[in-house]
């Protein structure tokens, strides 16, 4: 008789992967996408935002830059919180409060009501950031880490393709106010992610050594120690890498829908689609990313050689494409290297720094340097705009800024993939 017992143990990749270390990413990944698709929401509304409160570009570019602003203090605060309470509770909270302020700026009165509840909404959804990045980085098997992060990262551009395919007719048939409705059945959604997730291991583990006699440091101790003579380095260069790349991703991603509308004149529909359709396809190179600096190039080399790529793919996009097919493919292109660097520069910043700092690492370090970068490069691009015009703002103010930040990664020290989180932050 043959023996059959030999087909029925689990391949080593499910055995690491299965239980714990998939549902927090699963999770994460729904709730990362679900929240970027709810802020996609005011970037394909912006046309119609304009129209009906005579609101000229400058105005939405205020409107940006003040949300970017607040999303910079909201998430080194949710980072500071979710290292001292757990990656859990945060998660729950963030994702449902800020669901429902996307919701309400359909009822919005006036601009001014409209843009603090924009900003509201987007500093608390972008809270998400360093929770879902550090609960993913924690949870995965070392081996996959990068593979993991980089998928959970793909949430952005799923968001901003799914916003696409239902802001287009929402718009069409009722305006882009009824565009933001159905981000309200996100907040029960969440309470209902909330029953399959578990708290982080290493966080446990962490809580379980405070329980036993060891000190819990203060939020002002664990933000200290990122600039301590051993975490200096990593946390200055990384910040100054997000810097740049938060603010080239945010000088171009929030305006494409209005560049696509104005300089290729589409309508506001057809641009939406633009946009979206080629997020979904540029979802590859977020994927290749992290297959790339996971089993062949390191992810500090993998984030450089994409922005270096991605930024010769933005310079296609702005100036070479004519017609529908044409832009969709340039756009497509610059998603999968431009966008997609986020895909490894995420778990890259998180993985050098220890756990008990490590929310709040990424909190700083990355996202609330991002997010100062989202602040200052919408209103220097609306600026440009007015003086040279979109395609030459995007050249002089977005593509240099990427190449200066490819250049602040390579200052970083060149790390193996696959390492334990512990050994590979010290």
């Amino acid at each position: 008789m043959t023996d059959t017992t030999q087909n029925t143990s689990p391949s080593p990749v499910w055995a690491a992967i299965r239980g714990e270390p998939l549902t927090i990413f699963l999770v994460c990944l729904a709730g990362w996408g679900l929240s970027n698709l709810d802020q996609s929401l005011f970037g394909y509304a912006i046309p119609g935002i304009r129209a009906e409160f005579g609101a000229d570009l400058e105005q939405v570019s205020w409107i940006l830059s003040a949300s970017f602003a607040f999303a910079a203090f909201m998430t080194v605060a949710i980072g500071v919180l979710a290292d001292q309470f757990g990656r859990k509770r945060l998660f729950i909270i963030t994702l449902a409060l800020s669901a429902l302020l996307v919701g309400l700026q359909g009822f919005a009165s006036s601009l001014t009501v409209l843009g603090i509840i924009r900003v509201l909404a987007f500093g608390v959804s972008n809270g998400l950031a360093p929770i879902v990045l550090t609960y993913t980085a924690e949870a995965s098997p070392a081996r996959y880490r990068g593979v993991f992060v980089g998928v959970l990262n793909c949430g952005y551009p799923l968001g901003w393709f799914a916003g696409s395919l239902m802001a287009a007719p929402i718009m069409a048939s009722y305006g882009w106010r009824f565009m933001f409705l159905p981000a309200l059945a996100v907040v029960p959604l969440a309470l209902l992610l909330s029953r399959w997730l578990p708290e982080s291991r290493r966080f446990r583990a962490e809580q379980s050594s405070h329980a036993a006699g060891v000190a819990k440091p203060s939020g002002a101790v664990r933000i200290k120690a990122l600039f301590s003579p051993e975490l200096r380095r990593r946390t200055i260069f990384i910040m100054i890498g997000n810097f740049l790349f938060g603010g080239a991703y945010a000088g171009t991603a929030f305006y494409f829908p209005t560049f696509y509308h104005e300089v290729r004149g589409y309508s506001i529909e057809d641009a939406t689609y633009i946009v979206g359709l080629a997020y979904g396809i540029g979802l590859v190179g977020y994927v290749l990313a992290s297959f790339v600096g996971e089993f062949v190039l390191t992810r500090r080399n993998t984030v450089a050689l994409w922005l270096c790529i991605g930024s010769v793919a933005m310079l296609a996009l702005v100036w070479l494409p004519r017609g529908f097919t044409q832009d969709v493919i340039a756009f497509s292109l610059m998603a999968a290297f431009f966008y997609a660097v986020s895909s490894v520069f995420g778990v890259f910043g998180a993985e050098i720094f220890p756990t008990r700092v490590r929310a709040t690492a990424v909190a700083v370090s990355a996202s609330f340097a991002m997010y100062v970068g989202f602040a200052v490069f919408p209103l220097l691009v609306a600026w440009a705009v007015g003086h040279v015009g979109w395609q030459w703002a995007f050249t002089l103010s977005v593509v240099p800024a990427a190449l200066m930040a490819a250049f602040a990664v390579m200052q970083i020290e060149n790390s193996k993939s696959g390492v334990d989180l512990e050994e590979l932050a010290s």
